[in-house]
């Protein structure tokens, strides 16, 4: 228990998202305790408990479970899924591997269990005192995007390097403060005005780039490190397809009307290629992939963890849909020995050939003028 005496629960990673998350725990009249990404404790924890052939996001589970189960925390929060992903087995798994470690830490799971799921049936909190901090929650996962959104937009033209990435930071920490829907509400604004301040370079080019994947890989920045940043400080326009807003409207059926984020449109798009569902965030990959080359991007960057299994065996769609569609993909494969170095090298590569394509596409046009204006000549 905390040093109040309250029951604390731990959540999963999910990047700024956490923020969030944590506001949710507390509508059950507990105490969260999370971080916006795996610490160095918790991947060496996960590392010496997890199967070696497990996935990277596991390991990172369960090494931030021991962990938080060493600090006298009583209970862990472990997402589902469906298909044939095996994260639909890990809650049960990690309950196991943190029982054999003769841990006192109980495992709940969440997702696709009704509306109501187990967690929330344990704890049974008050209706409106729940109602209420789920609501505040909502909001504040919407103004993470807001945050995250400004940040991918004005971090490649910045005119002082670093300062978005500071003030994103700052703002999640006044987000992290904030204890009222009212008053989160109103730190919107101020957020937005804030971002507004940055000084910028309207005229520098810069190249757009889609981040898909693995969730884990996508919002955990410690796991694949920090690859919006690294891309952002390259002069690239990054936007993660990953957010959490458009996943919780999925879960329970109520995304509004005309959401082009919805599980039926995605499938529609990817259904050429991906005919039959395979779990995990397999679909939204191959459909964001087609979506972006309509929408003109520069390329994709598709994080993995090696042996991820929806991710790992949509790879080849990926391929065919890349020369379908002619739009390059960086495929990277992520385990506890890919090294930062090495990630930021192939960025920078990936990088170098998207703005060599681009350069080569601008000259098409005056190419094939010419071209025409020859061939007039010629016959007259």
């Amino acid at each position: 228990m905390s040093e109040s005496g309250t029951p604390r629960l731990a959540i999963p990673n999910l990047g700024n998202y956490s923020i969030a998350l944590a506001t949710a725990v507390e509508s059950l009249g507990i105490e969260a305790w999370w971080s916006t990404a795996t610490t160095p404790t918790a991947m060496k924890l996960g590392r010496e408990a997890a199967p070696e052939a497990a996935c990277l996001p596991f390991k990172a589970h369960i090494g931030h479970f021991i962990e938080a189960a060493q600090s006298g925390v009583e209970y862990a929060l472990m997402v589902n899924s469906v298909g044939t992903c095996r994260l639909r087995y890990y809650r049960k798994l990690c309950e196991q591997i943190i029982e054999d470690l003769g841990l006192p830490i109980r495992v709940f799971g969440l997702g696709y269990e009704g509306f109501k799921p187990p967690l929330v049936r344990y704890f049974d909190p008050p209706l409106w005192p729940f109602l209420r901090k789920v609501r505040h929650a909502l909001v504040k996962i919407g103004i993470i995007d807001t945050i995250e959104l400004e940040t991918w937009r004005l971090r490649p033209l910045e005119l002082e390097p670093g300062r978005t990435t500071r003030l994103m930071m700052e703002c999640f920490a006044d987000l992290e403060e904030s204890r009222t829907a009212k008053h989160t509400l109103a730190l919107r604004e101020d957020i937005i005005e804030r971002f507004r301040q940055i000084p910028i370079d309207q005229g520098r080019e810069t190249l757009r780039a889609g981040l898909i994947g693995e969730i884990s890989m996508l919002r955990d920045k410690t796991l694949n490190h920090n690859v919006e940043e690294i891309l952002g400080n390259m002069g690239v326009s990054v936007r993660n397809f990953f957010l959490l807003g458009a996943e919780l409207g999925n879960i329970f059926r109520f995304a509004s009307i005309g959401n082009k984020d919805t599980r039926r449109h995605l499938a529609k798009i990817a259904a050429p290629y991906l005919k039959v569902p395979v779990g995990g965030h397999a679909l939204d990959s191959v459909a964001h992939t087609i979506r972006c080359s309509r929408d003109g991007y520069d390329g994709m960057i598709h994080l993995c963890p090696t042996g991820c299994m929806p991710e790992s065996s949509v790879r080849p769609i990926l391929t065919r849909v890349s020369e379908d569609y002619d739009i390059p993909v960086l495929m990277i494969s992520f385990d506890e020995h890919t090294t930062a170095v090495g990630v930021t090298t192939r960025l920078e590569a990936f990088v170098d050939t998207l703005r060599e394509r681009r350069k080569r596409r601008a000259l098409r046009p005056s190419d094939a003028s010419f071209q025409t204006n020859s061939r007039s000549k010629g016959c007259a």
